[in-house]
C-alpha cells in the first residue's frame, strides 16, 4: 500500500487514506460532477439579459457583490466580469445555500440604509421559470421580480473524453450528475461519451442517487470539486477532489489530485487494482512458505541457519514484489 501511495504521490495524487486504495480497486461505477470537473474551472460571462429599466453593467455589479462570497466557478466569472472596483456595491448577511445559490442584502457603498434583498443562483432558487438552454445560466432576482440572467460559457477539459473512454475500457459504469439544467448536462455528457446523466440535482439528489447505487450492490467512486459535492464525496466508497477544489470538498475526499489531469483518475484506479493483486500475491506466498517451512523447522528437518536465510529471502521477495508498483506508470495498463 505504501509503495502504491508513493507512486501516486510522485504523479501528484495524495492518498489521504491507505484503505481507500483497497476500496478503489473494487469500484464498478464512477460518478462525475460537471462544472469544474469535466469542464474547465474557468468560466467566461457571455450574454446578459436584464429587466427593463436595469442596466447590464449595474446588474453584473450587483450580482458580483454576492458572488465575491462564493468559490463556485460561476461566481468567480461574475466577479471577474465586474472588475476589482465592483462599481461600489456591497453585500451583507450573505448566506450560501448549497447547490442553489446565494442570498444577501445588497446596497451601494456608503448608502447602507438603502438595501435590496437579492438572490443569485438557479432558476428555482430565484423563483424564475426554468429554461432548456444548453448553456449554464445564473439568475438574479429581488424579493419580488426577476432582475437578470447571466449566460456562462464553459469549456470541456481536453482529456475528459479520453478519461471516460479509459474508465469504460476498465469495465466501469460512468455517470454525470449536475446541478445545472438538463440540457446543459446533456450537452457535456454527449461530448465526453457519458450515456447516464442527470441535471438539476441538489446535493440531496446526488446523495440519493449514490445511495440507490449502493443499495443495488454497486461500488461507487465520486469525482467532484464544489461545496455541494461534499456529502456525496463523504458517502462514496472512494472519492477524488482536485487541488483547486474548495477546502471542505478536499477534506471529504480520499484522493487529492494536485494537477488538473482527469486521466489521473483512471491511472489511480489501474494502480489500485494492481496493488490489490500484489497484496494477494504476497499473502499467498507467505501462507505457502509458512505452511511448508514451519512444520519442517518444528520437526528438526530444517537447520536453523537455513530457516533464517529462508525467512530473510521470503521477506526480501515480498518487498521486491511490492516495489514493482513503483516501476510501472500507474496510468498505463499492464500487458
Amino acid at each position: 500500500m505504501l509503495s502504491a501511495a508513493g507512486a501516486l504521490a510522485r504523479r501528484g495524487i495524495l492518498v489521504r487514506r491507505l484503505d481507500a486504495l483497497e476500496a478503489l480497486a473494487g469500484i464498478d461505477t464512477v460518478v462525475f460532477d460537471k462544472t469544474g470537473t469535466l469542464t474547465s474551472d474557468v468560466m467566461v460571462l457571455g450574454q446578459i439579459r436584464v429587466r427593463a429599466g436595469l442596466d447590464a453593467q449595474q446588474a453584473v455589479a450587483m450580482a458580483s457583490a454576492l458572488a465575491r462570497h462564493s468559490l463556485h466557478p460561476a461566481s468567480r466569472a461574475l466577479v471577474e466580469a465586474a472588475g476589482p472596483a465592483n462599481n461600489g456595491w456591497l453585500a451583507s448577511g450573505v448566506v450560501e445555500h448549497h447547490g442553489l445559490g446565494l442570498s444577501a442584502l445588497v446596497y451601494p457603498d456608503g448608502v447602507a440604509g438603502q438595501t435590496l434583498p437579492l438572490r443569485l443562483g438557479s432558476a428555482k432558487f430565484c423563483g424564475v421559470p426554468a429554461t432548456d438552454a444548453a448553456v449554464m445560466q445564473v439568475f438574479l432576482s429581488d424579493d419580488k421580480h426577476w432582475l437578470a440572467t447571466f449566460e456562462l460559457e464553459e469549456d470541456i477539459r481536453a482529456d475528459a473524453r479520453e478519461t471516460v473512454t479509459a474508465l469504460k475500457a476498465c469495465g466501469l459504469n460512468v455517470c454525470l450528475l449536475s446541478g445545472d439544467v438538463v440540457a446543459a448536462a446533456q450537452r457535456v455528457a454527449s461530448r465526453v461519451g457519458i450515456e447516464a446523466f442527470k441535471g438539476q440535482c441538489s446535493p440531496q439528489d446526488k446523495l440519493d442517487f449514490l445511495r440507490d447505487c449502493q443499495l443495488q450492490g454497486h461500488k461507487v467512486a465520486v469525482v467532484g470539486d464544489g461545496l455541494n459535492d461534499g456529502p456525496i464525496l463523504a458517502a462514496a466508497h472512494a472519492s477524488f477532489a482536485f487541488g483547486q477544489a474548495v477546502p471542505l470538498t478536499q477534506a471529504q475526499a480520499d484522493f487529492l489530485v494536485a494537477g488538473s489531469r482527469l486521466t489521473d483518475i483512471a491511472g489511480a484506479l489501474l494502480l489500485a487494482r494492481r496493488t490489490l493483486a500484489v497484496v494477494r500475491q504476497n499473502l499467498w506466498w507467505a501462507a505457502i512458505y509458512n505452511a511448508v517451512c514451519v512444520p519442517l523447522a518444528v520437526l528438526g528437518m530444517l537447520p536453523a541457519w537455513l530457516a533464517g536465510i529462508g525467512m530473510a529471502s521470503s521477506s526480501l521477495l515480498v518487498v521486491l514484489n511490492a516495489l514493482r508498483l513503483t516501476q510501472t506508470r500507474p496510468w498505463q495498463r499492464e500487458n
